[in-house]
């Protein structure tokens, strides 16, 4: 998780510096030139610094005038999916608004958790969160399930808000996570087969490559639980390596969207098609030492060369198992143009 912060004044500096404290993961703070202390970086120009930084990062703080991050964010924007989560702070620490992707970003949690350590008023203007009523993108967040189609997260809100009825559907490994989400948001929305077309927008949860729709206006949810391990020649391209594993889903009846974690032995932890794939698919990239691959238990398909080369004899299963937890095997490894893939099911408490 990577965060930058922004600040204009030296007032706005100590609070970013005291944001930065209480904020997990990376954290860079960008202070204007005027107010630089030599510890930070230093800007110019805002503009410039969200043209780098926009897509490179994953939450942005704000501390100065809202119309300020509006304005230079506004020609970055594309998608509720993938814009960062954006936060505003008044320079005092009296007010935090969570101003960008407060779901699927995370910014309404991040808001009130930090809101909370700086002694600031969170402010939170999603209808769902204020009106304490089911929201999808943040179900599906939570649970680690891919929106296929976001387009739909307005149709659903808009009928939940409307108090409209809306269904939900998924398998039996599924149908107590829906069956949770109905008891605690009761008269909002209903597990349902749908036999009847009773429901004409629902929620569906989608595990196969050619299953139907049961909804009229379905919004597409699918599980990200499936861990892919990698094994590749140096310098296999981003294109090589999302060929080789499209090729192998598509053979497997698999649906990429269901790609939770990208694995590999940590030689190639540097490995740019590996590490631009991940990115691509908006999962992490996960790599392990030779020494913990080969502790990896089950059946795994031995290569002596891999072997003299990595020091352990199979890189894609024992990575793929090892980002599973230990899961079960869906495809054993497979070869493409000196790249192997291999799928594990992740285990449930993994995911």
């Amino acid at each position: 998780m990577r965060t930058i912060i922004i600040a204009f004044t030296q007032p706005g500096l100590q609070l970013a510096k005291k944001a930065a404290q209480n904020t997990e993961g990376t954290v860079e703070i960008y202070g204007h030139e005027r107010c630089t202390d030599g510890t930070i970086h230093s800007f110019y120009s805002v503009g410039e610094v969200i043209k780098e930084q926009f897509y490179q990062c994953d939450r942005i703080l704000f501390i100065g005038a809202a119309a300020i991050a509006v304005r230079v964010i506004a020609p970055y924007l594309k998608s509720k999916t993938t814009d960062p989560a954006v936060l505003v702070a008044d320079e005092d620490g009296k007010f935090l608004i969570s101003l960008l992707s407060g779901h699927i970003g995370g910014a309404n949690e991040w808001c009130s958790i930090l809101a909370e350590r700086l002694g600031a008023a969170p402010v939170i203007t999603t209808a769902t969160d204020t009106r304490g009523m089911f929201a999808v993108d943040l179900f599906a967040g939570k649970h680690r399930l891919r929106i296929v189609n976001p387009v739909m997260i307005q149709d659903i809100s808009g009928r939940i808000l409307n108090y409209e009825p809306v269904g939900m559907t998924g398998n039996d490994e599924y149908i107590d996570l829906l069956e949770q989400a109905e008891k605690q948001y009761p008269g909002q929305i209903q597990v349902t087969k749908n036999e009847n077309g009773e429901f004409e927008s629902g929620i569906q949860i989608i595990t196969e490559v050619h299953e139907k729709e049961v909804f009229l206006r379905t919004i597409k949810l699918v599980p990200m639980n499936l861990a892919v391990g990698i094994g590749c020649k140096k310098g296999k391209s981003l294109k090589e390596i999302a060929q080789a594993v499209y090729t192998t889903f598509a053979q497997n009846h698999l649906l990429t969207e269901r790609i939770g974690v990208i694995a590999s032995i940590d030689r190639k932890a540097q490995e740019q098609g590996i590490i631009s794939f991940a990115k691509q698919m908006k999962v992490p990239y996960r790599t392990y030492a030779a020494q913990e691959l080969e502790q990896q238990a089950g059946t795994f398909t031995a290569s002596s060369f891999v072997k003299g080369q990595m020091g352990v004899d199979n890189v894609c299963e024992r990575s793929a198992c090892a980002a599973s937890g230990g899961g079960e095997k869906i495809v054993a490894k497979t070869a493409c143009d000196g790249i192997t893939v291999a799928v594990y099911k992740i285990k449930r408490n993994e995911e």
